[in-house]
């Protein structure tokens, strides 16, 4: 697998979190070593994915509920 092909797996992975779950769960039980490798970095980068949408959907959640209990 070159570089380009890595490259273009993680950042589908980071943008579209699905794509690296299903890559992920499927190169992880291949024998080969590097898809293995790949299927496991695209999962992680995908779970990181999610878990930085959550953080930052519910910090602007509060950001905009946060006015409310300032007035004056």
């Amino acid at each position: 697998m070159s570089g380009g092909q890595r490259v273009l797996f993680y950042l589908l992975s980071f943008f579209i979190p699905i794509v690296g779950i299903i890559l992920g769960i499927i190169w992880m039980n291949d024998q080969d070593f590097d898809k293995k490798s790949v299927g496991k970095n695209c999962l992680l980068i995908s779970i990181i994915s999610i878990v930085l949408s959550c953080v930052c959907w519910f910090a602007l959640s509060a950001f905009s509920v946060m006015p409310a209990f300032f007035t004056y």
